[in-house]
């Protein structure tokens, strides 16, 4: 039966996004294969539509706007990071090429799983608002962070409240530019360009030479009066244009 041959399809897609994303056994690798994964496994579900449905149709010209969007994202966070950090005698030291290689799949496998196909089955297959899923997963992806680093990560530790609230605002432009666009270019060169400078690199504090943890990583970057204050200016303009897009959505519905 159908439904039976996309449950498993479904099971073997998010199994392919958990073990094949993140840098287990030291296999930078790995998250390539999982992002040759997710796509074969889309195709098998939603045959020729399954760009369309995972965010990944993207024409040439938004494909250079990504890569000049990603070196913006990139020098700006790096410049933010050195100014965040020096207040807390914080450096980075920068990796080779195979943690940024890693970083590149597995946030584009995040952006697929966790961005472009939850919006495309709730938004256009079952026709929630636009503003209330984006809103919707960027809470969820906020309290989510919070339990997997109070609970259940390797690295623990608390997220302050401020925090949480940078990681809400940022999911929230996210969810906007993968809802407004209708593919995950944008999304993953503002993913990529923060996380490959924050997490693709190590971070230490100079007096001791100890590394800075994950958590610390959040509290100490995201955190900030800095991080919070660009968040909410892109939250704002973000959710302006997709207030404006839905108005203009029911105008021509009418």
């Amino acid at each position: 039966m159908k439904w039976i041959k996309n449950s498993i399809l479904t099971i073997l897609l998010l199994s392919s996004y958990l073990l094949f994303s993140y840098y287990y056994f030291n296999g930078w690798w790995y998250s390539s294969i999982g992002t040759a994964l997710i796509l074969f496994f889309s195709y098998l579900l939603w045959g020729k539509q399954f760009r369309r449905v995972t965010g990944t149709k993207i024409s040439h010209t938004t494909f250079h706007k990504t890569v000049l969007l990603t070196f913006i994202v990139i020098v700006a966070s790096i410049l933010l990071i050195q100014h965040i950090g020096s207040r807390h005698m914080a450096a980075i030291m920068f990796a080779d090429c195979r943690n940024y290689f890693h970083d590149i799949f597995y946030i584009l496998n995040e952006e697929v799983i966790l961005g472009a196909i939850p919006f495309y089955l709730l938004v256009r297959k079952w026709k929630i608002n636009s503003l209330l899923a984006t809103g919707g997963l960027a809470l969820f992806f906020a309290v989510a962070h919070f339990a997997f680093y109070r609970w259940i990560f390797l690295q623990r530790g608390t997220l302050e409240l401020t925090t949480l609230t940078t990681l809400f605002l940022v999911a929230f432009v996210r969810n906007c530019l993968i809802v407004l666009n209708g593919h995950i270019g944008y999304s993953w060169a503002l993913h990529f360009g923060w996380m490959m400078v924050m997490f693709g690199n190590r971070l230490y504090f100079v007096e001791t030479n100890t590394s800075i943890t994950e958590p610390e990583r959040f509290n100490m970057f995201l955190g900030s009066p800095e991080m919070i204050s660009i968040s909410l200016i892109l939250a704002v303009v973000s959710f302006v244009y997709l207030t404006g897009r839905d108005k203009r959505i029911k105008k021509m519905n009418i």
